[in-house]
């Protein structure tokens, strides 16, 4: 029996979402050496109320007295009290993207900035006045800043967006492959003439592909998209999609497990901590050569749901 258990409040059940699997992997290499066990609550972004499920979660590993949790920020403003009162009895608070309310520490990413120097590459791809469409994802922080950043991006690129990627009808609410077949049909059959088409993760990108192939799209239509998943880059590689943007979704992980490892051998006492483990880049053509896989920047482990 380990000495100590971090809860990692994940927005997915483990084997639904890649992306969010490689964060967790992460979370149990940066805890290497701490004699600590992982634990998964998962709180599913699918469900209207997950700000409920979050907070229930939050509040079973607080009375459960754990020893550390990592949240999953879906929405800035929550869980807010159930994260007051786990800190209030002296249990680190991680959280993944920055919330409004003070944590003990956050792991942030530029997501808007991934938006723009995304559609920055597309622009140089395509050229000025292109026509492109956004394939919009669920109405969470990460997912919302990283769109804004694509629209942002868009406007001073001087591109001409076609769709409104808030609109139910060109997003992906599930975010995870399988899910976005409907909004894909929808977007390549409203938007005939374009250019170019931006999805904003490579689990959607999973559903692009096959309509592609089917419409006799697949390689000419420039793509791009972000996650950096192993497919993802392997898509580009064929000549599929012209890029990817790898935001380092297992380095999150690590870092959060690192500033626990601090915290717990260290006696750190971080407060309302920022830690940016990277920006990130953009794998197109040139850089897939050199680009590593998430399974070998953090080897896979069972990941067991639960806290018995």
């Amino acid at each position: 029996m380990s000495q100590r258990t971090v809860a990692y409040i994940m927005p997915l059940p483990p084997g639904l979402h890649p992306g969010m699997d490689a964060i967790a992997h992460g979370l149990a290499l940066g805890l290497t050496g701490t004699d600590t066990d992982l634990r998964i609550l998962p709180a599913d972004l699918r469900d209207p109320n997950f700000t409920i499920e979050q907070n229930q979660a939050v509040v079973a590993a607080t009375e459960a007295k754990v020893d550390g949790i990592c949240l999953f920020v879906l929405d800035e403003q929550e869980p807010a009290p159930a994260v007051w009162r786990a800190i209030g009895k002296n249990i680190p608070v991680i959280a993944l993207h920055k919330p409004v309310f003070p944590v003990t520490a956050t792991i942030a990413v530029p997501n808007f900035y991934h938006g723009l120097y995304l559609t920055q590459f597309l622009a140089r791809s395509i050229g000025e006045s292109g026509r492109v469409a956004i394939i919009g994802g669920p109405p969470i922080l990460d997912d919302a800043e990283m769109v804004e950043g694509l629209i942002e991006g868009a406007k001073r690129c001087r591109l001409t967006l076609l769709n409104d990627p808030h609109d139910p009808l060109c997003r992906n609410m599930a975010d995870v492959a399988g899910a976005g077949a409907e909004a894909v049909r929808h977007v390549l059959d409203t938007y005939t003439d374009l250019d170019a088409l931006i999805v904003f993760n490579d689990e959607t990108l999973i559903d692009v592909l096959p309509i592609l192939k089917e419409r006799g799209l697949l390689g000419t239509l420039p793509v791009v998209s972000r996650n950096g998943s192993p497919e993802a880059v392997e898509a580009v590689k064929r000549g599929d999609t012209l890029a990817t943007y790898d935001y380092g979704l297992p380095e999150m992980g690590i870092a959060a497990g690192e500033v626990f490892k601090d915290i717990f051998l260290n006696g750190a006492d971080p407060q309302d901590e920022i830690v940016c483990p990277t920006y990130g880049r953009v794998i197109d053509e040139e850089t897939a050569a050199d680009y590593i896989p998430w399974a070998k920047r953090a080897p896979a482990v069972d990941l067991i749901t639960g806290l018995d």
